[in-house]
């Protein structure tokens, strides 16, 4: 034996280490840099396999690790999964799982735009997946919630990973690497003039790989757009065949042109040579293999990736994990196999450097490290989450904010306290028949009786919707005020549904647009369902697009409508709606939209109610006359000369030739016609003397 060789493991429990490739001509290129192949021991046995497990391995040694290699059926987060899971039966104590292999690479990445060329090595700091999430008619939106998220890798590894970023033992895994891959290309029989085939070429992210002759295709004549299609025979042949225009070449800081200017080879490198370089960063992994380079770069920024790969993802839901991968392609149109083999033998070449730095521990530390990393780990993640998603909850909240969201409602003054007692009144009875001892002066509008639909009634009970109407200054929107910000309406609403959210929306005509649109409605129930009930943040985000939202602007009338619908659909979020002045709302599709907005939310739906207002107009009465309702005009008499009553009384006006403040506010009363702003009007002016 070896000095320098780790004894013969006992059983398949001492394995700490597990190598995974993909492909083939991966396993080859790690094979070659085993330091012993266990299965090579002519006296030993097989350490097998658990029961079961359908999985091939090899066994050996990399430096001083025993490392078992897994051998994958197929590229996939799947087949990765699935292979992890079963090694995990066989290999129980693994603590550390490696995926080596090739990948696509982004060109330029990072503030200080730093290259990354065919050949150079990528060891992750983190992965993403990118395919997960919802596809919507027009798009697909990842998944970005804190379960979803794979995070950073363990303690352990960000501890290691912050010691090789150092300057000094950056150039000590640089040399490693390159020394170690000198030896694998020889074990593979790739070394000789292995350069003198190979050419790294990155064209413009818009220069689409086809025949670039237009007279040789017309499909591909015909593809000027990114999403345009090009021949099948252009997808399967080389950029040589189809005439690519290698002066379209993007200049790279680490390649030169040869002397004849037609191929960029390696600052320093020669038919022999090839110094990879080696980067840390995200890998963005999925069941995709990405040839476009604009999604490419729509990835790299959007998830912070510079590298793409298949199967780490389904590798981290069970070990934890370092991807090693050589980039063998720019993951665009012009994506070839050429730089296969020499990529597979960088990431094996800079694993076995790794490896070096990576100490086995005891089963006793390796938990300790694990609980403080996962204690630290959630704690880190927790409140980073919440941070980010308190903030995009506000970004999304101010996106639906107007200027002018609260300017009606705030602008209407509450109401005299004696009045609008009766309308949340219990039992039945009617306009004449609700007074207190305090009222007999007012007796005199017994002779009148008006009778309306119990609003407390209404509240307690399934019915969906209940009709204000009134003739224009009757008080509607005073009355909607007030009962939608009373107490008793939610104590009423309780009896129906417990924890009912009441939401409200006063048209405007005199306004702005938005205060009489129906996207400014929209708008103004959405801001205040997202203001005040926080679990309706997961929903409206999940039903939300991945566009930016800063505004108003940044929404269609359909998404909102869409949003605040599929809201009401569910039971256990019961609404109460109050949306004041429906004649207001700006004529014809507006007013059309409204009303058929109130009609969804309500059919067949017991967790949405919804009080309106409007004058007593016919396409209202339509829509709402089967509804229980009350008419203000009809029955403010009594309020009307209860306010005047009041309203001298407090002021320092004279009784004028023997009349009296109650002889006054009864005339009032009587010639008002149930318009409450006219009597108010009369009022102010008999206080100010006119």
């Amino acid at each position: 034996m070896s000095q320098n060789r780790p004894p013969r493991p006992k059983s398949r429990k001492d394995f700490e280490i597990a190598i995974i490739c993909a492909l083939t001509i991966e396993a080859d290129a790690v094979l070659a840099l085993f330091d012993h192949h266990w299965e090579e021991d002519e006296d030993s046995m097989s350490f097998g396999k658990a029961r079961g497990d359908p999985n091939a391995y090899s066994t050996g040694v990399i430096g001083q690790h025993n490392v078992v290699l897994v051998h994958l059926p197929g590229m996939g987060k799947v087949a990765a999964g699935n292979i992890a899971a079963f090694c995990r039966m066989s290999y129980p104590e693994i603590s550390l799982a490696l995926v080596v292999g090739i990948c696509g690479g982004v060109p330029f990445y990072g503030k200080e735009n730093e290259e990354i060329l065919l050949g150079d090595v990528i060891i992750s700091t983190g992965v993403v997946q990118y395919d997960l999430g919802k596809r919507f008619p027009d798009k697909f939106r990842t998944k970005d919630t804190l379960e979803d998220n794979l995070g950073r890798p363990g303690l352990e590894l960000r501890s290691l990973f912050s010691k090789l970023k150092t300057n000094k033992q950056q150039v000590k895994l640089q040399i490693a690497t390159q020394k170690h891959l000198q030896k694998a290309l020889e074990e593979t029989n790739i070394l000789g003039g292995y350069l003198e085939g190979l050419h790294d070429n990155l064209f413009p992210a818009d220069y689409r790989h086809k025949h670039q002759d237009p007279s040789d295709c017309t499909i591909c004549a015909a593809c000027n757009g990114k999403s345009d299609p090009v021949c099948d025979v252009a997808l399967s042949s080389s950029c040589k065949e189809l005439n690519c225009d290698v002066q379209r070449r993007l200049s790279r800081g680490r390649l030169c042109e040869d002397e004849n200017g037609k191929e960029m080879t390696p600052v320093g490198s020669n038919s022999e040579t090839l110094f990879p370089t080696i980067h840390y960063g995200t890998f963005a992994s999925g069941d995709m293999v990405i040839k476009s380079a604009e999604y490419r770069d729509q990835l790299a920024a959007s998830k912070d990736a510079i590298g793409f790969e298949m199967e780490s993802v389904g590798v981290w839901e069970v070990f934890p994990c370092v991807v090693i991968k050589g980039v063998s392609d720019y993951a665009d149109s012009h994506k070839n196999d050429d730089w296969h083999d020499f990529a597979a033998a960088s990431a094996a070449a800079c694993t076995k450097a790794f490896l070096k730095y990576w100490d086995s521990t005891t089963q006793q530390a390796s938990d300790i490290l694990i609980f403080l990393d996962n204690a630290m780990l959630i704690s880190d993640r927790e409140l980073k989450w919440e941070a980010e998603r308190q903030k995009l909850r506000d970004t999304l909240i101010n996106s639906l904010r107007f200027p002018e969201i609260n300017e009606r409602k705030n602008d209407i003054n509450p109401p005299n306290p004696a009045t609008f007692q009766w309308v949340l009144h219990t039992g039945s009875w009617d306009s004449a028949t609700y007074s207190s001892p305090a009222d007999d002066e007012f007796s005199c509008y017994s002779k009148s009786r008006i009778k309306w639909d119990s609003f407390p009634d209404w509240l307690s009970s399934d019915e969906p919707c209940y009709w204000i109407s009134g003739n224009p200054g009757s008080g509607k929107s005073t009355l909607m005020k007030y009962l939608s910000g009373n107490c008793k309406t939610s104590k009423y609403l309780k009896k129906c549904r417990e924890d009912t959210l009441i939401l409200s929306h006063f048209f405007w005509k005199p306004g702005t647009r938005m205060q009489q649109s129906f996207k400014g409605l929209l708008c103004s129930l959405l801001f205040e369902l997202l203001s005040n009930k926080t679990d309706a943040f997961e929903m409206f985000h999940d039903m939300a697009t991945n566009v930016q939202r800063l505004s108003v602007t940044d929404w269609s009338q359909q998404e909102l409508r869409g949003i605040l619908l599929e809201y009401c659909k569910h039971p256990s979020l019961p609404i109460c709606l109050f949306v004041d002045s429906l004649d207001e709302a700006l004529p014809g599709q507006d007013i059309f939209n409204t009303l058929q907005l109130l009609k969804s939310l309500t059919a067949s739906n017991a967790s949405v109610k919804i009080c309106v207002s409007s004058r007593p107009e016919r396409l209202f009465r339509l829509h709402f006359d089967t509804c229980p309702s009350l008419e203000m005009h009809e029955l403010t008499r009594l309020d009307i000369a209860k306010y005047s009553h009041n309203a001298m009384a407090e002021s320092t006006l004279l009784e004028p030739r023997g009349e009296t403040i109650s002889s006054l506010s009864h005339e009032i009363a009587r010639l008002s016609d149930g318009i409450f702003l006219w009597a108010a009007l009369v009022t102010q002016s008999l206080i100010r003397g006119i």
